[in-house]
């Protein structure tokens, strides 16, 4: 059948898809809006279906943080190529799955934040926004994991979230703590920063799990004999060793700040107020993540 030009103009102004794939999406709905909607829904089924077994090593990383500055949210969002990580259209459903996992405010609640309405259609779920995203680019596209981080009820804090130039890494921190806001603000991003540069795994080293430490010392102590020290000198050696290569590396406040290696972040914190992180949150897409 004919399908006019002002139909395919507003299935692609309402759905964003490329000009053929509305026309073609009509002409097989015989013209009907809503089956053609369907069928471009159903087409991002299918190209999840058929490319599920391929890796998704690219994507953004996006953050968001709530007009108080109380809350704040990162998502992973991953697709096949570098060429559509940087599409107008997954960039926009990155910049909406963000703003539904702040809305959300619970972490480990995937199911629920797929099946929420779109800001955009009400009648579309967050699940089928993004097969109608991946019917327009023709790749998979995973949505991996997303995390939400507030200042505890009750304190004085803020949430601060930065996004690599790249976007293919995003940090959130919460600090608390009775200094002024500028100082907070500006500490919390400093901060921030410095998680997207050290790639902590703990907060503090009393956070390091027992048995993490004794399988360094361990390791340290065999490569110390290895050099020829004698038993007793290899123990003290290996202590210095992960004390200084460890734990400096894996815990926040024992690293040296990426501005002024002469000061730690825990000393940084104390500087400026005696403030605290009670949370840190980093997000990284790489092919081994």
């Amino acid at each position: 059948m004919n399908i006019s030009p002002q139909l395919i103009k507003e299935l692609r102004d309402e759905t964003g898809a490329g000009f053929m794939d509305c026309k073609q999406a009509l002409e097989q709905a015989g013209g009907d809006l809503e089956k053609a909607r369907l069928i471009l829904r159903q087409k991002g089924a299918i190209i999840a279906t058929k490319r599920a077994t391929k890796e998704v090593n690219q994507g953004v990383i996006a953050g968001i943080i709530s007009e108080d500055g109380r809350a704040g949210a990162l998502i992973d969002l991953r697709c096949e190529t570098d060429f559509v990580a940087r599409n107008e259209e997954f960039q926009k459903l990155a910049d909406e799955l963000v703003r539904h996992a702040l809305a959300l405010g619970e972490e480990g609640k995937m199911d629920t934040l797929l099946q929420r309405p779109s800001f955009g259609d009400p009648n579309t779920t967050v699940e089928k926004l993004i097969e109608l995203v991946m019917g327009k680019t023709g790749e998979r596209i995973a949505f991996q994991n997303y995390a939400v981080a507030r200042v505890p009820e009750g304190e004085n804090g803020i949430v601060d979230v930065y996004i690599h130039h790249n976007k293919l890494v995003g940090t959130m921190v919460v600090l608390t703590g009775n200094a002024d806001p500028d100082t907070m603000r500006h500490l919390a991003h400093e901060i921030a920063i410095q998680v997207a540069w050290g790639a902590p795994k703990y907060l503090s080293k009393d956070e390091i799990p027992a048995e993490v430490l004794q399988q360094e010392l361990e390791i340290e102590k065999q490569r110390a004999l290895n050099e020829g020290k004698p038993a007793n000198i290899a123990e003290n050696i290996a202590r210095g060793r992960v004390n200084k290569n460890f734990i400096q590396r894996v815990a926040l406040l024992e690293q040296p700040f990426y501005k002024d290696e002469s000061k730690t972040i825990g000393e940084l914190l104390k500087t400026a107020g005696d403030l605290k992180v009670v949370r840190f949150v980093r997000l990284e897409i790489g092919p081994s993540s």
